[in-house]
């Protein structure tokens, strides 16, 4: 038989608190606070489709906030963008073309073959300048260690090769930029376009080239010109890819001196096509890098090339199929190696 079990004390026994209510006042604040929570994120994404950009503003803020704990807590980039040593910065695609990854075919050295025989039919000359990418003249900054020339993939020399069999006159820069990057940087840390020093260092050799060559298309007379130069900063477009909110906050500002030239202005009628995209633009479009808003400052490849020519020139984008040349005597087509050779 099961002793009794000893009675509690009055003094330890414990009070059994009684069911917490709901009161009205507790249910409007819970309600309270439960509009709020749908209601701000709402207003921010209203706000946003009334402005330009159309960015919902708290979204930006947390992106650009655990943005700055990844790159300056954790030295890492994006999905996008690889943080690399001394604050560069390069696209995942460019890495990833140097070690071989799976990429998509490109029909740039066909578009090429074909743009050559149309040209030849009727006696006009091209001209293709080959820019090498970033990867390929800083490598070091990806991987340390020690450098002796450009980072090339072996389809690059090939196909400069099969271009100059087809008749194509070939101007492949990247050991002459290699050697250049001795004395300046060719490339901005932040943004993927070239500086003003290596695109000028780029104009003098074409333009050597087009006079040794085709000495009647480039004039012997100095142009009137005016030459303004312009401060020009930037945070780099590599770095609005990590932060679009607040790139300067994320890495700083790089700088530019860009030489703005009045009076060699594009013309139609000019015998010699300039075709290219970025590269060519991006100190003449106000929308990219270094253009500074407002009106172009025509500071850009076409405009040094016109100067050095004495001559302005047809500047145009990347060639379309079925485009014209009548009367045309030369065509120059700006192109990125990594375009040639994905």
């Amino acid at each position: 038989m099961k002793p009794a079990p000893p009675k509690i004390a009055p003094a330890k026994r414990t009070v059994v608190p009684p069911e917490p209510e709901f009161t009205s006042q507790e249910a409007l604040k819970l309600v309270r606070v439960l509009v709020i929570a749908l209601v701000v994120p709402l207003v921010f994404e209203i706000v946003a489709w009334f402005t330009p950009t159309q960015t919902n503003l708290a979204a930006a803020c947390v992106r650009s906030g655990m943005q700055w704990v990844l790159t300056h807590g954790l030295h890492e980039g994006n999905r996008d963008v690889y943080l690399a040593r001394e604050g560069w910065l390069f696209s995942h695609a460019e890495i990833n073309r140097l070690v071989h990854a799976k990429r998509e075919n490109n029909e740039t050295q066909a578009q090429l073959t074909a743009l050559a025989s149309r040209l030849k039919a009727q006696e006009t000359s091209l001209l293709v300048v080959l820019i090498p990418g970033r990867a390929a003249l800083y490598p070091e900054q990806i991987r340390d260690g020690r450098y002796t020339g450009p980072v090339r993939l072996k389809e690059e020399n090939t196909t400069v090769s099969e271009l100059k069999a087809a008749g194509i006159d070939v101007m492949d820069m990247t050991d002459a930029l290699w050697e250049f990057r001795d004395r300046q940087q060719v490339f901005f840390a932040q943004d993927s376009h070239w500086t003003p020093e290596a695109m000028k260092a780029v104009a003098l050799a074409v333009n050597k080239q087009v006079r040794e060559k085709l000495p009647r298309l480039a004039s012997a007379e100095t142009p009137i010109i005016n030459a303004t130069i312009l401060e020009q900063v930037d945070s780099g477009d590599l770095s609005r890819r990590l932060d679009p909110l607040n790139a300067a906050r994320l890495l700083g500002d790089e700088g530019a001196d860009l030489i703005a030239i009045q009076g060699i202005a594009p013309s139609a009628q000019s015998p010699i096509v300039l075709h290219g995209g970025g590269l060519l633009r991006v100190f003449d479009d106000p929308q990219l890098s270094f253009g500074g808003g407002g009106e172009s400052p025509r500071a850009g490849f076409a405009t040094q090339l016109g100067m050095l020519f004495g001559r302005p020139v047809d500047v145009r984008g990347m060639p379309q199929a079925g485009e014209g040349y009548e009367d045309k005597k030369l065509v120059i087509w700006l192109l990125p190696m990594t375009e040639l050779v994905p």
